[in-house]
């Protein structure tokens, strides 16, 4: 059995709105020849403007793209052509062996595979873990003296921003922010310098009202965050990764990989897509069937470079992943073992209604463990977009009991889930950040739409 993706889900993996378009028009039987398939890959060859057709191959397990045509985009507009070929004509596919090229990549896939998990076990073993310990311990060392200098200019600033009151923040010019940022960058502490430019944008980024209370929540997690590292040694060891996390240090892949892993059937229930700078990134969210543990796959890209493709929107994927270590684990590494398994789960709507008290309840007890957290992930059941013009925050959802939760302004999306809703309950995915919700997909008649406002395509 072939799995495919839904369209929706297809012109998701584009890696902008361009490629979407133009894979859409590659998906014409007239374009295509040599169309094949089986349980692994599809294959097809597109007749371009040179003499050969390109040869465009798809591997489902990731699902991962290749084709020798000369477009930097990835995947590029066959990959996308040939996924929504099958998905609209899956009968034009003939299911047999793949031809020497397409089999040439599928065995090199797995022997990168392989060479990694060799590598990976090489690197679990005591010697090569106690070298790498050292050489870290030395790095870390070298780093912290750097963070700490750029701290100290940080509790300057911070000092001198209280003592002027908030009030004068406008007054002062943009560049003041940028090159605070750009002090933090310098002193090995990105964390701290995107709060920066967060809190910048803050200031800058409206003409309405409210820009005070946004600013002070933010030059509050500022301080927050400065004061928990001074004291990083008597917090417990989850939020000791927390605050470092914070500030800006990462955890190696590899050593997250080096921890047990959770095995479960995920369903990806939605994606955010976010820039930063030159550097872009995008969340993925998933939820174990049997274990009902969260998980956030974390994908980045940096200036004109296009974000990986994301597991798409509705698909379950089955597999194992690594949890970063944290005070609420929630950012994973996937295993080699994470295989897509059903691309339309069609999961019925649950019964009950969403009680946001209990949703709140679950997030008051995540916040506690971890007072930096900035979103927790909500499923919320039976809710219904309701609209009020006049607020700052127009659009509300709507339980059966009556409560309603506040929307987050930047969410652009409003009318189209109300669209999608036609004036009936609905099941909503979002992410609570403390204030405001922000929906990034729903649920209506067993299909799954994104609406992550950055996203190319829902």
């Amino acid at each position: 059995m072939i799995v495919s993706l839904t369209a929706e889900q297809i012109l998701a993996l584009a890696p902008d709105a361009a490629s979407a378009k133009a894979g859409t028009g590659q998906a014409s039987l007239s374009k295509w020849s040599g169309l094949g398939g089986h349980a692994q890959a599809l294959w097809g060859l597109c007749q371009g403007s040179g003499k050969e057709p390109y040869r465009a191959q798809i591997d489902l397990a990731g699902p991962a793209f290749k084709c020798n045509c000369p477009s930097r985009k990835f995947p590029c507009k066959h990959g996308i052509g040939l996924y929504l070929l099958y998905a609209r004509d899956s009968a034009a596919f003939k299911e047999t062996d793949a031809p020497q090229w397409v089999s040439d990549w599928l065995q090199s896939r797995e022997e990168r595979s392989e060479k990694k998990s060799a590598k990976e076990a090489e690197a679990a073993t005591p010697e090569a873990i106690a070298a790498r310990e050292a050489s870290q311990q030395k790095r870390q060392e070298k780093r912290q003296g750097n963070v700490e200098t750029g701290l100290a200019v940080l509790d300057a600033w911070l000092e001198d921003l209280a003592r002027d009151g908030l009030a004068t923040l406008r007054s002062k010019p943009s560049r003041d922010w940028d090159a605070m940022a750009a002090r933090l960058v310098d002193t090995q502490a990105p964390g701290l310098a995107s709060r920066v430019r967060r809190l910048g944008l803050s200031i800058y980024g409206g003409s309405g009202d409210g820009w005070e209370l946004a600013a002070a929540r933010e030059l509050a997690q500022l301080a927050l965050v400065r004061q928990a590292y001074a004291r990083l040694a008597s917090l417990p060891v989850g939020l000791q990764h927390e605050v470092r996390s914070a500030i800006g240090w990462v955890t190696s892949q590899e050593d997250v990989l080096a921890q047990p892993g959770v095995h479960d059937r995920w369903l990806v229930l939605g994606a955010r897509s976010m820039e930063d700078g030159r550097v872009g990134s995008c969340a993925t969210f998933l939820r174990g069937e049997s274990s009902g543990r969260w998980a956030m796959l974390l994908q980045f890209s940096a200036g004109s470079q296009a974000l990986p493709p994301a597991p798409p929107t509705g698909a379950i994927y089955q597999g194992t992943v690594h949890f970063y270590p944290a005070a609420v684990p929630m950012r994973v590494v996937f295993a080699d073992d994470m295989k897509l398994r059903n691309a339309a789960p069609g999961v019925p709507p649950a019964v009950a209604p969403t009680s946001f008290a209990i949703e709140f309840e679950r997030y008051a007890q995540a916040l506690a463990a971890n007072p930096f957290l900035e979103s927790w992930p909500m499923v919320l059941e039976q809710v219904t977009p309701v609209h009020e013009a006049g607020n700052a925050m127009p659009w509300s959802l709507r339980a059966a009991n009556g409560d309603a939760l506040a929307v987050d302004a930047a969410f652009l999306q409003g009318w189209q889930l109300h669209a999608l809703a036609g004036g009936h309950p609905l099941r909503v995915f979002g992410l609570w950040q403390g204030y405001s919700f922000i929906p990034l997909s729903a649920y209506v008649d067993g299909r799954t739409f994104n609406l992550d406002t950055d996203a190319t395509a829902s």
